[in-house]
């Protein structure tokens, strides 16, 4: 990561908007939790106005200048050069041959400017659709997120509805910080990606499994941990959505992969390497943070997690029952299990995609994790341009806790201190 980069996006704000961001961040959650007791039990009523706010609180933040990451430059990048007919994965953005394409706005706030691009291409035609629409325009991209989080907000009403669940619920994603913020104020483009997961996830519980299976490829082809749901909305035995996934994967691939071969799959192999890892986890905690400090544990512990995150989400999968319900639970500790075991980087756009999933199954560790994630922010503030182990223990451990007291909890229903809890009868 070029944390100069993330720090000149910041600019007059310096690092100490970075550093007490974690504090507003954790101010304004106690507020969303509060709103979110009172949109519980709500009906269509109380979901129209909580996807109205929703809106308000993202449009708000259109003209607020970047502060907390620099990733949208490389997407505008990226477009560019395509504009200009070049694949993305052929040449790094300080590479001679794009030396016509820099500008003094976009390319010098451009993280990483020594690699070619680590985005798939699903994500790439998003790049350039945006740059033929509305080149190098960051309102322009804000705006798009924007309705794409519009659309995860209808998506989740239909699936509430689908599973017999209050519509109001639609507020834990609507007013939650973490989407609000990473989306419509950083411009992470995972939110293209979540309707995807939502849309496929209610092709499947409807029985249409070979659309749900196109839609998760669809996902994955943005960024690629959607593949984690893959064996969880597979049906054993129908063949169909596999093969509408890898359908999807190849119609992706193959056009970029036309001329470049195997740099098709750009900075992604450099992602693994020491030098970018940041907030790392339960990987950090069994090495480097108790003096295991050598290449040789640190691949042994990403190969040892890698390979329990598969067998676990496997088992879920096995474990499924083919109804509504069971699909949905199945898909959401697929989800928690992702972020519980990756063995890599977390940052906290990477966690947007479990808040959909908590209006379905309330889980108090995630909703600590969706919170306390925002700590890993003082991470860009102090050297040597890490989270500091204080507060990497404050962010994962009571998270682990509360998610294995979870798992204990009497009949297999998730435990949750909100108070939104005891406004529910049963679990969902």
């Amino acid at each position: 990561m070029n944390f100069n980069a993330i720090r000149a996006v910041a600019g007059a704000y310096g690092a100490q908007t970075l550093r007490y961001y974690p504090l507003l961040f954790a101010v304004l959650f106690l507020l969303y939790l509060a709103g979110v007791w009172l949109a519980w039990s709500g009906g269509r009523g109380v979901a129209i106005a909580a996807v109205g706010l929703g809106l308000l609180f993202r449009l708000l933040l259109l003209p607020t200048p970047v502060v907390l990451s620099s990733d949208l430059y490389r997407y505008l990048w990226d477009g560019r050069v395509q504009l200009a007919g070049i694949n993305p994965y052929r040449h790094a953005p300080q590479d001679e041959a794009l030396a016509g394409l820099r500008d003094p706005e976009i390319h010098p706030r451009i993280n990483r400017p020594w690699a070619p691009t680590i985005y798939p291409p699903g994500a790439e035609v998003l790049f350039a659709g945006l740059a033929w629409i509305a080149p190098g325009r960051i309102g322009a991209l804000r705006l798009f997120l924007i309705l794409c989080d519009l659309a995860t907000m209808l998506l989740l009403l239909r699936l509430l509805r689908r599973l017999g669940l209050p519509e109001g619920r639609v507020a834990v994603y609507a007013w939650a910080p973490l989407p609000v913020f990473e989306f419509a104020q950083s411009g992470h483009i995972d939110a293209t990606l979540i309707p995807l997961v939502l849309l496929a996830l209610l092709c499947r519980i409807e029985g249409r499994t070979a659309s749900a299976g196109f839609l998760l490829g669809a996902a994955t082809l943005l960024k690629l941990y959607p593949a984690a749901l893959l064996p969880v909305l597979w049906k054993r035995r129908d063949a169909r959505l596999p093969l509408a996934f890898a359908a999807a994967m190849l119609a992706g691939y193959v056009p970029y992969a036309w001329g470049v071969k195997g740099k098709v799959a750009g900075f992604l192999p450099t992602y693994f390497a020491r030098f970018e890892d940041f907030n790392v986890g339960l990987r950090s905690f069994l090495t480097e943070d108790i003096g295991l400090t050598g290449d040789g544990a640190r691949a042994a512990a990403m190969a040892i997690l890698a390979a329990g995150l598969a067998l676990t989400i496997l088992c879920i999968g096995r474990r499924r029952p083919d109804t509504p319900a069971g699909i949905a639970r199945a898909a959401s500790a697929a989800v928690g299990a992702y972020l519980l075991l990756v063995p890599a980087t977390m940052h906290p756009w990477y966690v947007a995609w479990l808040v959909p999933f908590l209006a379905i199954v309330p889980g108090v560790g995630w909703w600590y994790f969706s919170a306390a994630v925002a700590l890993s922010y003082t991470g860009y503030a102090v050297d040597p341009h890490q989270v500091p182990l204080w507060a990497r223990c404050a962010e994962y451990l009571p998270a682990y806790a509360l998610v294995l007291l979870g798992m204990r909890a009497p009949g297999g229903r998730p435990t949750w201190a909100l108070a939104a809890a005891l406004r529910t009868k049963a679990s969902p």
